[in-house]
């Protein structure tokens, strides 16, 4: 909550800066713009290609990694790792002359992962259950690419000025995460035990993260146009 209202109150602070901008002007001759962004696709930036004073054509990326270690106890020794890798595509329409208004359509190539191991020796918990294990090992996949809507603020383009404002605000469509886990028990015996607690665990896993096939976009940064 004390981040969402960070990026809320720099972007009411954004928004009053180019306020004077919400009257109409005489179009702008459109230019080029770099951004530098972050916000829930990461840390990252996008390149502004001015087609019309109303149309601009949108490529970012976006990059964040994260590694957080289970370790409650000795009952669960797991890592968790995220890496988020996005080249988000689109068509921006500001439809009023003169106003950073914008409203985005467009493709998002997504490269998002998530991944779960664990070291020989190490206990870990599946499906509420303990286990010391040789290996362990999981993936959460995301579809490669999906389409992306949403609406923003500031045209990067606009050769009216050199500064200006970057909201965005939307949803990417990346598709159910498919989720991948195996593990190989450290005492034989437990093996098939195992087995069936892996599948039970894919299938909690994969009811969690049905939600995530539609993926939030909120960023907030600044360009430069040249």
């Amino acid at each position: 909550m004390y981040k969402m209202f960070i990026v809320l109150v720099a972007a009411a602070i954004c928004m009053a800066g180019s306020a004077q901008a919400a009257e109409p002007v005489a179009p702008a001759h459109p230019g080029i713009g770099l951004s530098l962004k972050a916000g829930s696709l990461g840390a990252g930036g996008d390149l502004t290609l001015g087609l019309t004073p109303n149309i601009n054509l949108r490529a970012g990326v976006g990059f964040f990694t994260w590694t957080h270690k289970l370790n409650d106890g000795a009952a669960d020794q797991k890592e968790i790792k995220v890496d988020l890798l996005n080249f988000p595509v689109t068509v921006d329409w500001h439809p009023i002359t003169g106003n950073g208004f914008r409203i985005s359509a467009g493709v998002m190539f997504n490269n998002d992962r998530g991944e779960i191991t664990a070291k020989a020796g190490q206990s870990v918990s599946i499906n509420d259950h303990d286990y010391l294990v040789s290996a362990l090992s999981g993936k959460v996949d995301f579809n490669r690419f999906g389409p992306y809507l949403g609406i923003g603020y500031g045209n990067a383009a606009d050769t009216s000025a050199r500064w200006h404002c970057a909201l965005d605000l939307g949803v990417a469509y990346v598709g159910t995460p498919n989720v991948t886990l195996s593990a190989t028990a450290l005492n034989p015996a437990q093996q098939a035990a195992l087995d069936s607690d892996v599948t039970a665990q894919i299938n909690t896993y994969q009811d969690d993260i049905k939600p995530f096939k539609f993926y939030p976009v909120l960023s907030l940064g600044f360009s430069y146009t040249f």
